[in-house]
């Protein structure tokens, strides 16, 4: 399993009150120097997941 899908799927399943926690995790992780890409592959994968609820809340 990539680091890609390994991310995606903790996100998958986690309450959204640990949302934070595991943001803060992923964005620790010490084996890549690269945040920036690990940053966009959570956010990316938060705002399709939450998608509608955001679209309500512009509304």
């Amino acid at each position: 399993m990539s680091e890609r899908e390994y991310a995606k799927s903790i996100i998958d399943i986690i309450p959204e009150e640990y949302m934070d926690e595991v943001i803060r995790f992923l964005l620790s992780l010490p084996e890549s120097n690269n945040d920036e890409e690990k940053f966009k592959l959570v956010s990316k994968h938060i705002l399709e997941k939450y998608h509608k609820a955001f679209e309500e809340l512009a509304k």
